[in-house]
């Protein structure tokens, strides 16, 4: 490719790429300019795509499947406040960062898996403190087909092991549970790619309108 195409095809992308840093409003310099680089690599390899498959003008038609960039931008935006979730400590929070990190891939999932459990088994565990106050069975069973925490089957013959001590144990473990969970989230929800987590609609579109 010769110098004047090359110039040519750069014109647009850094107009595009310049319309949609002025729509992203309220966002820090260093997620915007990771957002903007995150845009500028992907319009490179889909245009590298469609120049490999023949396509005569990959640049404007990468540009148009992505749409309008203030459009995009505006969807980055609720994005980006979304993802400020990774400074939270609140449960929820996290939960719903780790849901929308499972559409990034493979990790994403795993990541979403780990919340659901963490935070499920921390649940569980106030869940049988509160119900040790009406079922006075609940506790850590011992018996010949295994262990159980919770309520033994019927004529089941075992040996409850915590007594008195069910319900601190049941509230220390959901605290380890919940508080472990919440660390390892926040650590492994950091380092997924921003564009990984795009706007779901505005990729699909791009995709179905370039292939």
């Amino acid at each position: 490719m010769t110098v004047t195409a090359l110039s040519a095809e750069k014109g647009p992308i850094e107009e595009y790429l310049k319309r949609i840093s002025a729509g992203l409003k309220g966002i820090d310099d260093a997620q915007k300019h990771e957002i903007l680089a995150e845009i500028s690599s992907h319009l490179s390899e889909r245009i590298a795509e469609l120049r490999a498959h023949g396509e005569p003008h990959p640049t404007e038609q990468v540009i148009s499947s992505l749409g309008d960039p203030a459009e995009l931008a505006s969807q980055f935006v609720a994005e980006a406040r979304t993802s400020r979730g990774i400074h939270s400590y609140a449960p929820w929070t996290l939960l719903r960062r780790s849901a929308r990190a499972a559409r990034s891939g493979t990790r994403g999932f795993l990541i979403f898996l780990i919340a659901l459990f963490g935070y499920g088994f921390g649940v569980a565990g106030l869940i049988a403190t509160a119900m040790k106050l009406f079922v006075p069975g609940m506790g850590l069973w011992v018996w010949r087909f295994g262990v159980v925490w919770g309520v033994p089957p019927d004529g089941a013959a075992g040996r409850e092991l915590l007594g008195r001590y069910f319900i601190p144990t049941s509230i220390l473990l959901s605290f380890v549970f919940a508080s472990s969970t919440t660390l390892l989230l926040r650590l492994l929800t950091r380092n997924i790619s921003f564009f990984g987590r795009w706007p779901h609609r505005m990729a699909g579109k791009a995709a179905e309108t370039m292939w």
